[in-house]
């Protein structure tokens, strides 16, 4: 999914729920703290140069519930 299409989805969505790999869901009283374009320029161990570029979700949980932000 392209960056844009996740802005286009949060300008309508009444709320944001992510699911870890186990099966259960962040608590509802996280915040993002940072999303970020990772760009990795590199060689790797047989000689082939690659660029890589992914976006990455930083998400807080913890008992501060006063950061909670809604979409």
């Amino acid at each position: 999914m392209k960056l844009s299409e996740i802005k286009k989805h949060l300008s309508t969505a009444e709320a944001v729920n992510f699911k870890l790999s186990t099966g259960d869901y962040v608590p509802q009283h996280f915040h993002v703290t940072e999303v970020g374009l990772v760009t990795k320029h590199f060689i790797d161990c047989g000689g082939v140069e690659r660029i890589e570029k992914v976006v990455n979700f930083q998400l807080w949980d913890a008992n501060d519930f006063e950061h909670r932000l809604k979409p």
